[in-house]
């Protein structure tokens, strides 16, 4: 839908279901209003409208806006994915230097404790941001500025709140979830881990307002600023812990407090450029009015955000619950079998050096599905069903090509890759293993976007609670036999089946098929891929072990 705000300037167009399609895996809304980047502060609205009350904009002056605003969402967008993308690298390869520089147990700690971060923050921001985002369009659209600012003060409470139960439920859950999961050590880390609970909601909050009003550059500032200094704490606590001589528990919640610090920077730069707005802003009122925010509809607001939350917060919860599975199951049956709690640990250290690559695969093949998706959304809009099923058959295809060509490459490099970014070899068949889950990582992905771009938010997400399930099961029957090898191959089976399920679904309901010529291409590349991979192998291979 298309609103214009008589007076201000302001022209959105914003649909519920394009914010729904694009929300991103790590909670932040996608794109949706087509707002200028340097929009207008509310005294520069002000003094327009005491300029020429009443009057508004000439046809020909909201034509030359809105040829402005084109390029500039273009431009926004782009700098948004590309802030995305450089976060999440950074969020994953930093678990490289973490275990070459404090072992495989603080490793193995780390990867057992960030899922529960990750879970509760999904459970508290995930979905709201994307709300914020669609309820902000649309206010500032038809009520103004002063509106959208009222739902903002309404989702940072939330969110506050939100943040503050997650942290209460770490902070004295610490000691129980450490026992769970068979290391008692692990509760330092589960308390640092929890105090980015009290900041890292409210930035979300931010984030989705600057979103819903189309400025995009905040919130990619905001993802660095982040990412950036998360990764610099907890290598500066980390060469800290490790002068000092500290314990593998304190190493590890020196990790995890990383993200406090991350999250204190990207709110800070969120802050900073709010506050800098309201003080030009001549006739105040915002956040700071309660009173009026109760007047002007906060129930109203606050049921609105929250029917819009729920079903993104169910989806996001999906793909934390699989990490765990896997920190409630494989070290306490490790521990079962007969390893002490810390052999354990760094038993589970070694099952998590394959995943920062798959989890990198993974992101790369979600960006590339994400932008085909778009094009399969705006045909199918349009009404071109050959195009859509086009566009659908084309995202798949390439997350079989992607996911095939990233898990063979794991596979047959897995003892070079593990000397070149652990310094040693050790469960080299469980790191191919592992990478061998990229393919099905990258089919769930892809399904999983094209799914949401139909309207079908909720399969993607029951698919993976289904493979949580399914891997909890494999683990208890595999995991006491055949150790972490086991596990891996429990993930290979849950990860596969959800990955079969939604590419069927997709099947179902786009008629996105892999002809057989595709098919037969594919086979060829990866045999040629192999070969190449095996030569090269052989003859890189001894330098890296001088």
């Amino acid at each position: 839908m298309t609103k214009g705000n008589k007076g201000t300037g302001i022209r959105v167009r914003v649909s519920d279901q394009e914010i729904m399609e694009n929300q991103r895996t790590d909670g932040s809304p996608a794109a949706v209003a087509e707002v200028d980047d340097e929009a207008p502060t509310r005294a520069e609205e002000n003094k327009r409208n005491s300029g020429a009350s009443g009057d508004s904009a000439s046809p020909k002056q909201g034509d030359r806006v809105g040829e402005r605003r084109g390029p500039s969402m273009v431009k926004g967008a782009a700098v948004l994915g590309a802030a995305v993308i450089v976060s999440k690298l950074l969020g994953t390869l930093q678990k490289i230097p973490l275990q070459n520089m404090a072992g495989d147990r603080v490793f193995g700690i780390y990867n057992a404790v960030y899922p529960f971060y990750q879970l509760l923050l999904a459970a508290a921001t995930a979905g709201i941001p994307v709300a914020v985002s669609i309820v902000v369009a649309e206010q500032a659209a038809s009520d103004g500025r002063r509106a959208a600012d009222r739902s903002l003060q309404i989702s940072a409470l939330l969110l506050a709140a939100a943040g503050v139960i997650g942290f209460v439920l770490m902070w004295t859950g610490a000691d129980p979830i450490s026992r769970w999961i068979g290391d008692p050590a692990a509760s330092t880390a589960i308390r640092a881990s929890a105090l980015a609970l009290w900041v890292v909601p409210v930035m979300a909050a931010l984030r989705g307002y600057y979103q819903g009003l189309g400025r995009m550059l905040p919130t990619a500032v905001s993802q660095l600023a982040e990412q950036g200094v998360r990764v610099a704490a907890m290598l500066w606590l980390l060469l800290i812990g490790l002068k000092l001589g500290w314990t593998d528990g304190a190493l590890a919640a020196g990790a995890t407090a990383g993200s406090a610090a991350g999250g204190i920077a990207g709110l800070a730069v969120l802050i900073l450029l709010w506050a800098r707005e309201r003080n030009m802003d001549e006739t105040g009122g915002g956040l700071g009015s309660r009173r009026e925010a109760a007047a002007l509809g906060w129930r109203r607001t606050t049921s609105r955000l929250i029917a819009l939350a729920l079903p993104v917060t169910l989806g996001a919860l999906a793909l934390p619950v699989l990490g765990v599975v896997d920190s409630f199951t494989v070290p306490p049956l490790l521990a079962a079998s007969g390893m002490s709690g810390a052999e354990a640990m760094a038993q589970f250290g070694l099952y998590s050096r394959g995943q920062p690559l798959v989890q990198l695969v993974v992101m790369i093949a979600g960006a590339v599905g994400g932008a085909l998706v778009h094009g399969f959304v705006s045909a199918r809009t349009q009404g071109d069903e050959a195009a859509s099923r086009a566009q659908a058959s084309l995202a798949m295809q390439g997350a079989w090509w992607i996911g095939s060509a990233a898990a063979c490459g794991l596979v047959l490099l897995a003892p070079a890759m593990n000397r070149m970014l652990y310094a040693d070899e050790a469960a080299s068949a469980t790191f191919a293993l592992v990478g061998m889950g990229a393919l099905a990582g990258t089919v769930s992905a892809t399904a999983s976007a094209v799914l949401q771009g139909v309207g079908s938010v909720r399969a993607p997400a029951l698919y993976m609670l289904a493979a949580a399930a399914m891997k909890a099961a494999l683990n208890a029957a595999l995991v006491p036999a055949y150790g972490i090898a086991g596990a891996a191959w429990a993930g290979l089976a849950a990860l596969g089946a959800a990955a079969l399920f939604a590419a069927a679904a997709v099947r179902r309901a786009c008629a996105a098929r892999m002809p057989a010529r595709s098919l037969a291409g594919l086979i060829l590349a990866l045999a040629v891929m192999a070969a190449a991979l095996l030569v090269l192998e052989r003859a890189a291979y001894p330098a890296l072990l001088e």
